[in-house]
């Protein structure tokens, strides 16, 4: 798995629309060391993204939330802007992230209970579906079962993700329990701590990266990419020159904003 991981760069998407660059990408990728992570396992990915990285045989890791596999539950951040309304409810995922893990649950449960709308439904991949995508290389691996903030949960809550999509991996014969992407990127010592000693033996964060000159398997940085991003904006993203400069970018805006 080493040999996988070290020296590669890191690119990490998300969900995949109808029209996107991917064919591009695809065209940078080829003959050079990158491995492809996807997030969160949204349907898309087997529509859009498998085909490809079956075509041109480029390493790749789902990272699937084991509690929606099987079934119509919507990603918890699709469903809070569902039920307040796109311009409140973006800035709202954004907020609930920072709360403790029981508050977030629980504002979830009030919502619904005060919504007049039908209950959101998401199309969710299938074991058969991850099966398939595993016989064809794919490593099908681990992004919590219900996609908490590491970072606001209890060393408890912590320890009944790791068991419940442990349990998920072994049920269904799928074998990369032991890659971890942290939900958001967020970590913190205590999670860290219970991730290794769940049998987690590489973590995967979000922090626009290169890797570092040495290796930590439990702090693997990723390259931010969207399958909107062009051609050009994907060269520039690679050769690390992006992940120097965005900070700068930052600062400007602030100051230019008076933040």
């Amino acid at each position: 798995m080493n040999d996988l991981i070290q020296r590669k760069k890191i690119v990490a998407y998300h969900k995949i629309s109808a029209r996107h660059n991917l064919a591009a990408h695809f065209d940078i990728y080829r003959g050079k060391d990158v491995l492809i992570t996807v997030d969160d396992g949204d349907i898309s990915f087997y529509h859009h993204l498998f085909p490809l990285i079956k075509a041109h045989q480029v390493p790749a890791i789902l990272f699937v939330i084991t509690g929606l596999v099987d079934t119509k539950i919507p990603f918890w951040w699709d469903e809070l802007v569902y039920l307040l309304g796109a311009e409140e409810g973006e800035k709202k995922v954004w907020e609930v992230k920072t709360w403790p893990n029981h508050e977030r649950l629980a504002y979830l449960q009030q919502l619904r209970d005060k919504s007049s709308k039908r209950p959101l439904e998401q199309t969710q991949l299938t074991t058969e579906q991850l099966q398939e995508m595993q016989a064809a290389g794919v490593i099908i691996a681990n992004h919590s079962h219900t996609h908490p903030m590491f970072d606001q949960c209890t060393e408890d809550e912590l320890r009944e993700e790791f068991s419940r999509s442990r349990q998920f991996f072994e049920a269904r014969q799928l074998k990369g329990y032991d890659l971890f992407a942290y939900p958001n990127g967020n970590y913190n010592p205590v999670a860290e701590r219970v991730a290794k000693e769940e049998g987690i033996n590489y973590a995967f964060l979000f922090d626009h990266k290169l890797p570092n000159k040495i290796f930590d398997p439990y702090r693997i940085s990723r390259l931010s990419v969207t399958d909107q991003t062009s051609a050009r904006k994907l060269h520039f993203i690679l050769s690390g020159w992006h992940t120097k400069l965005l900070p700068f970018r930052r600062k400007i805006y602030n100051v230019l904003h008076g933040r």
